[in-house]
């Protein structure tokens, strides 16, 4: 089993990290409480065994240990590593942020190979996703989502897309590329979310669209860099706003 540490530290000399081998987990506090840890323990655990590293504590065990770090932190941040043999975690402070609609583009500069196991876990060779980000900054805008190596959308570095289409929300499978984000599997088994192949044709005959992650729940998308409008109020995005909502444990 993965020792529990609340030390940081880590010894570059020896340390399997260098390579980019090793697991996170980034995990939304409220009132003191983290969020969905059962869903991200489940992640974590699957991605341990894909990856030949000893298993993290038993749930029950890790809510003990996370207890007094995210005691007292209105909104935080639990941050899970997974390295070497231990478990790392710590808390940080999160910002308040607004809902203000963001904007999206398609990337130029990374291509996601479906089934790889940067797509299917969290890992520490996190490159792609942060050039992902750095060119959505570069180009003023939200973010910007990547193809796969078939021309397929699949998600952007910290957000699942999803788009309403056709009377259905709609997200890229994650066969074809998309991480298992925590809030994507929330929307899917509350019957609010399918997953459909989906190119960029798709996002600009789209009637709504929004970036949905754990941390930062569902946003809503203005528009996109090519132009065409999306409304942020879409009835079906705030009904998936809504859910995700009363799912959060104070």
């Amino acid at each position: 089993m993965l020792a529990f540490l609340t030390d940081t530290t880590l010894d570059l000399r020896s340390s399997s990290a260098r390579f980019g081998e090793g697991l996170f987990e980034t995990i939304r506090i409220q009132d003191g409480v983290p969020q969905w840890l059962d869903l991200h323990h489940e992640r974590l655990t699957a991605g341990c065994a894909a990856l030949g590293l000893e298993v993290p504590p038993p749930l029950e065990a890790l809510q003990t240990l996370v207890a007094p770090l995210c005691e007292g932190l209105e909104l935080g941040i639990l941050r899970l590593l997974a390295v070497d043999t231990h478990l790392r975690a710590w808390t940080e402070p999160r910002p308040v942020e607004t809902d203000s609609p963001q904007t999206l583009g398609l990337a130029r500069t990374v291509r996601r190979l479906a089934g790889s196991f940067g797509t299917r876990f969290k890992t520490l060779s996190y490159l792609d996703n942060r050039l992902l980000h750095q060119e959505a900054r570069a180009r003023g805008l939200g973010a910007v989502v990547a193809l796969n190596t078939e021309g397929r959308l699949t998600d952007t570095a910290h957000a699942t897309l999803v788009i309403v289409r056709d009377d259905r929300l709609l997200t890229p499978p994650e066969a074809e590329g998309a991480l298992p984000g925590i809030g994507r599997r929330i929307l899917r088994e509350a019957g609010l979310l399918e997953e459909a192949s989906l190119t960029w044709d798709d996002v600009e005959r789209a009637e709504g669209a929004a970036l949905l992650s754990a941390l930062r729940g569902l946003r809503p998308l203005i528009a996109l860099d090519t132009g065409p409008s999306l409304n942020p109020n879409h009835p079906y995005l705030l009904r998936a706003k809504k859910l995700l909502d009363a799912r959060l444990k104070s």
